[in-house]
């Protein structure tokens, strides 16, 4: 179940984000020189088919260009795309697709504190978090680490409760990186996007979530944020340029 991060992935995902996630030209008529960087869910339709959910809830169907072959492997993504039209046919606009580039997506996983073979096969190598939130029933984080392009990296957001119960307040998570033996010559950064659906409990309507990593200085680092169910009522479509910039933490 284990999914690794190719240091290659992780090289195209950087050239990619270093161009910045910027929205051009205003809401006012729509045009084909302007274009919009999100993140988004990925919903598959049929073979080949997919159209997507924004994490304001707003959905997109793909109208241009036509045929375009899509076999994405995970469930989120960075788009690039130009706005078609308005609302028509069960959606919020028609766009064109000009990008496209996956964001590596998981399930938090639940380890035993006792069990030392998982713990030490999950990682202890330090990572740098520049920036958490919650959009569209994921935990996304913007991250990063030295690599050497050697060997993959693994990264996984572990649990130590199995379940979570009405009565509890607050989920404890924890960031994991394992380096290997990949040498570290220069900074790699990326995104990533946990399923927060197991952590839905009926009788609640919120819940607070502690991530805790160790940073480079051999710190562990917390951070908390409130995740409420089914609430995209004040989400805003935000680029990953000002996420970086309105949710850095450290």
């Amino acid at each position: 179940m284990k999914k690794y991060i190719q240091s290659i992935a992780f090289l195209m995902m950087s050239a990619l984000l270093v161009l910045g996630f910027t929205s051009c030209g205003d809401d006012e008529g729509y045009s084909l020189d302007k274009y919009w960087r999100s993140i988004a869910t990925i919903n598959k339709i049929a073979d080949n088919t997919y159209d997507f959910t924004l994490d304001s809830g707003e959905k997109l169907w793909v109208a241009a260009p036509v045929g375009l072959n899509l076999a994405p492997k995970n469930k989120r993504a960075i788009i690039n795309y130009t706005i078609l039209s308005d609302a028509q046919n069960g959606y919020d606009h028609y766009v064109k697709l000009n990008g496209f580039s996956e964001v590596l997506t998981k399930d938090i996983i639940y380890i035993a504190p006792d069990s030392k073979i998982k713990q030490d096969s999950i990682g202890h190598s330090p990572v740098k978090v520049y920036s958490v939130w919650e959009g569209g029933g994921y935990l996304n984080i913007s991250f990063g680490f030295n690599v050497g392009g050697v060997e993959s990296h693994m990264i996984n957001l572990v649990s130590a409760e199995p379940n979570l119960s009405k009565d509890e307040a607050v989920v404890k998570l924890e960031f994991r990186h394992n380096q290997k033996k990949d040498p570290e010559y220069y900074p790699s950064k990326s995104y990533v996007s946990f399923n927060l659906s197991p952590y839905k409990v009926e009788g609640r309507e919120e819940v607070t979530i502690e991530l805790a990593w160790k940073d480079f200085n051999g710190e562990t680092k917390t951070y908390n944020i409130q995740y409420k169910y089914n609430d995209s009522s004040d989400v805003e479509v935000k680029t990953y340029e000002e996420l970086d910039t309105n949710l850095n933490i450290y």
